[in-house]
């Protein structure tokens, strides 16, 4: 007995039912040019490149229905250090993961909806300490004998919300205010130098006119 595991629309459908593609997409990865969106699939059926690295223009995908697709954020340097085959997505503290809700490939729905396709745009919001944060920013249903809808959805307030994925500063910029006080204090002696200096002048210039005044008893200031 030979047992053929067939994904995606090959399954058996419930009574009643249709399936619809679906294509989803990540809009505005080019806002985040210092990182790297990795989709990473887990589950019973891979076969497709896993992990791949994601791009505006190409529909995500998790091959089988019954897979899980979650979508990391990278840095881009740590990637470029570590390689994209040595992180460990299961237990990597260095990367931000969300795992997406839906099926990125398919739907189905009852056989009287006219929908047969689905374009679900995802933008990304940004990161906090644990996570990255991906909201559904539009969706453009397209149906069969009807007009397309296309839905526009706003950004979710998300506390602790910061748009680097590391939560430290540049080292170039955490250094500056430090040396912008050693720059501080190195003026300040610069420019009290001078008066140090003439304050001794005027000190040895004392001492002379009094050394007159003794001398001739008829000197004044």
């Amino acid at each position: 007995m030979i047992i053929v595991i067939i994904p995606a629309h090959a399954d058996i459908m419930p009574p009643g039912m249709k399936s619809f593609d679906r294509c989803v997409k990540i809009s505005n990865i080019e806002e985040f040019p210092d990182v790297v969106f990795i989709g990473y699939i887990t589950g019973p059926v891979i076969r497709c490149e896993n992990p791949y690295i994601i791009s505006s223009d190409e529909c995500l995908t998790q091959f089988y229905k019954a897979n899980d697709l979650t979508i990391y954020a990278v840095d881009r340097d740590y990637l470029d250090k570590t390689g994209l085959e040595n992180i460990d997505f299961e237990t990597d503290p260095n990367i931000l993961g969300y795992t997406l809700e839906i099926n990125p490939d398919w739907e189905y729905t009852i056989i009287a909806n006219p929908l047969v396709k689905e374009e679900i745009y995802y933008s990304i919001a940004g990161f906090n300490d644990t996570e990255l944060i991906l909201y559904e920013s539009k969706k453009i249903s397209r149906y069969v004998g009807l007009p397309d809808r296309t839905e526009i959805f706003e950004e979710p307030e998300v506390n602790d919300l910061r748009l680097t994925i590391n939560s430290s500063l540049p080292d170039s910029q955490e250094n500056s205010p430090d040396l912008r006080k050693s720059e501080n204090f190195t003026e300040d002696l610069d420019l009290s130098s001078p008066r140090e200096t003439e304050t001794a002048q005027s000190s040895i210039l004392d001492e002379v006119v009094c050394y007159f005044k003794d001398l001739f008893g008829a000197v004044r200031g």
